[in-house]
């Protein structure tokens, strides 16, 4: 039963496949625990203590394994980078959506030298900067042999041996050196029982790749085959996504079985406490809930609560009960402790699981942000909801994943992503724990945009979706929106106007998505970039008051202008022809530039207006005093530009031919003035 897939077409027996594995996972886990019971016992103590440890504090581990044989310079069918450069891209775009505490690193093989000896660990497993992993391979040159089983061995040596970790093996070729991975699966079960694999094989043979399932059927990994760059890259962004869901370590009270080969032995009596499904299946990786309660008088505690599917706890001697909860189910047992220590009680819990998961269409992708709610059904066995008056079980919960336990029957499970709704029915059998997928009618559509053809990707970007909608206002409804480097928008199947604004450059294109489609659409912007400069520092030994600028495109009459402000100023422009016009100052001094500017192009555009400061004064006898003045300017000939009622105002005034009048309680007073560029002048008016 393979469990090898290629990105785009998983098969059903996947899944069965893994929860055949996972079952088989945890019964294996509950027959260690009935072999270990005085080791459980003294784990069980810990549980009572404050202080937990520092593995507990620390996040789940990914290290990722790079294949740096000389093979990975070859590219697949038509793709225009190399294998390699495209694994470097998926890690660049996956990896910063971890969760800061997820621990990353990164190990290589073969990029170094010929020979089987060549590993080297490019970065330990550490928190933080996840995004600059991928930059670690910049220089990467693939040369040497394919020793694959050298870099599972360093890689193993990365991982916890108690905690959460995963590996995720990136290969395009079987190890060369003569040594079988499969024969470290026997230690590292031992060794690394939460370790997951995933194997990441490119352009490998049908053949060849089945030997890749003896590392991730076991520990519950995925095996992805693929053969195009679209491929990889969906490949390492499911693996990092599966990566981000891992549990986080339990607290202290939670403390589960990984902790016990750590503790010494207890000396008195206690009991370990197991809960299964049904009469026989263990489940000591679901978050069962406990309450231990004495019964009659004693040294123990009136009421102890612990967490876990396994929890060993010292009591002294005595009548107890035990009550186990887990969503919608609850049993309750009584039990004696004696001198034996570390008495086993199983306690059933009368119902299953369904482990839901929503998918996005036919693609094996879960969708994060879906809410779910499972309804019982009828109990006569119809499709439908539980009549008003009954008391039908429900339960809600988010996230791309849920396990949920309930009773045994049949229920309804709706899962809500925004605006869309679909129901499924679901049958729970007492004592399995059943896996329901609920595939979505969405896609996926991932955006970025290019200033210009060979650039990198605009980060500073606004995008718009839209779908048409003829009750809305031009036709069309907007549906999201997001200025994300890359933002990744999760939309029923259908089309859609998508819009991208970079400073004054708007693009618009339309997208068709389809149900599990994932879409990545680069939009070339076709940009350039202007730097508007005043020129009237040097030119006049003085700045105006404000300096205005609007752009007005030639090409394009349906075009809006664009107005921006400041003595220098920037503004990003689609390629083409302009018409840049300056304004200097509250007054009439302005200037204006025809330009053409080509894509990718940064230019600097400098307007100097035909202006020159004047300043106005009146002129008077010493010792006269001057109320109450009013200046006005005008061009000969012309309107009124400038009027004043300060003593002396200075402004910028275009060149060119002025009548200036001033008005006081004494007189009004008039002259002719001829303004010419970059002369400054005082201008005195009322002089004999």
């Amino acid at each position: 039963m393979a469990r090898t897939r290629t990105a785009e077409k998983p098969t059903p027996m996947h899944d069965k496949t893994r929860m055949r594995h996972r079952c088989d996972f945890c019964w294996s886990w509950g027959r260690s625990w009935i072999l270990r019971p005085v080791l459980a016992a003294w784990a069980g103590f810990a549980l009572l203590l404050p202080v937990a440890t520092a593995a507990a504090a620390e996040g789940p581990v990914l290290t990722v394994v790079m294949d740096g044989s000389g093979s990975m310079w070859g590219k697949l069918g038509a793709e225009r980078l190399a294998k390699f450069q495209v694994v470097r891209q998926g890690l660049a775009e996956a990896l910063p959506k971890l969760p800061a505490a997820t621990r990353v690193g990164l190990l290589a093989f073969g990029h170094r030298r010929t020979g089987c000896q060549d590993v080297e660990v490019l970065r330990a497993p550490e928190v933080g900067e996840h995004g600059r992993v991928a930059e670690l391979l910049n220089e990467f040159n693939p040369k040497g042999r394919g020793p694959v089983t050298a870099a599972i061995q360093g890689a193993l040596e990365t991982m916890p041996k108690d905690g959460q970790g995963t590996i995720l093996l990136v290969h395009d070729d079987l190890d060369n050196c003569q040594q079988n991975p499969c024969a470290l699966m026997e230690s590292i079960k031992a060794q690394y029982p939460r370790l997951i694999i995933h194997v990441l094989s490119i352009g490998l043979g049908h053949a060849d790749a089945r030997q890749m399932q003896c590392l991730t059927v076991p520990t519950n990994g995925q095996h992805y085959l693929v053969t195009t760059g679209a491929q990889i890259v969906n490949a390492i962004a499911e693996v990092t996504e599966i990566a981000a869901r891992m549990p986080r370590p339990a607290s202290p009270i939670a403390r589960g079985p990984a902790s016990a080969p750590q503790m010494p032995t207890p000396d008195g009596p206690g009991v370990h406490l197991v809960a299964t499904l049904g009469a026989t299946l263990p489940a000591p990786d679901l978050p069962v809930r406990w309450r231990v309660e004495r019964l009659g008088s004693g040294e123990a505690p009136a009421l102890q609560q612990f967490e876990g599917g396994a929890v060993t706890l010292p009591l002294p001697r005595g009548r107890y009960a035990a009550t186990a909860e887990m969503d919608r189910l609850s049993t309750r047992q009584e039990f004696d402790v004696t001198d034996v220590p570390s008495t086993r009680m199983q306690v059933a819990l009368q119902g299953g699981t369904l482990n839901i998961a929503a998918l996005a269409g036919r693609a094996n992708k879960p969708l994060d942000g879906t809410r779910f709610i499972i309804r019982s059904l009828a109990a006569t066995g119809e499709s439908k909801p539980a009549q008003a008056g009954a008391t039908p079980s429900s339960w809600i919960a988010r996230g791309p994943r849920s396990e949920v336990a309930l009773p045994a029957g049949s229920y309804e499970i709706v899962v809500m992503l925004g605006s869309i709704r679909v129901a499924q029915e679901a049958t729970v059998v007492a004592g399995e724990r059943r896996a329901v997928e609920v595939r979505l009618p969405v896609g996926e559509l991932e955006l970025a945009a290019i200033p210009h053809e060979g650039s990198n990707r605009l980060e500073q970007v606004t995008y718009v979706i839209q779908e048409d909608d003829p009750n809305s206002p031009q036709g069309r409804r907007e549906v999201a929106r997001s200025a994300a480097a890359r933002p990744v928008f999760t939309l029923p199947a259908g089309t859609y106007h998508v819009i991208a604004t970079h400073g004054a450059v708007e693009v618009r294109d339309r997208v068709a998505i389809g149900a599990g489609e994932v879409v990545r659409r680069d939009l070339l912007l076709n940009s350039a970039e202007i730097n508007l400069v005043s020129g009237l520092v040097s030119r006049l030994g003085s700045t105006p008051d404000e300096v205005q600028w609007r752009v007005v495109s030639i090409d394009r009459r349906d075009a809006k202008p664009v107005r921006i402000y400041g003595e220098n100023a920037r503004v990003t422009l689609a390629a083409g022809k302009y018409r840049i016009e300056g304004r200097f100052g509250p007054l009439n001094a302005e200037a204006s530039r025809d330009i053409s500017i080509a894509a990718g192009a940064r230019e600097n555009v400098s307007l100097t207006p035909p202006a020159a400061r004047v300043q106005l004064r009146l002129a008077a006898e010493p010792g006269e005093a001057v109320t109450d003045i009013f200046w006005k300017v005008r061009l000969q000939n012309g309107p009124i530009v400038w009027s004043s009622t300060e003593s002396e105002p200075v402004g910028l005034l275009q060149q060119g031919s002025y009548v200036i009048e001033v008005q006081t309680r004494q007189a009004r007073h008039e002259r002719v003035a001829e303004i010419r560029a970059g002369a400054d002048r005082v201008l005195i008016v009322g002089e004999n």
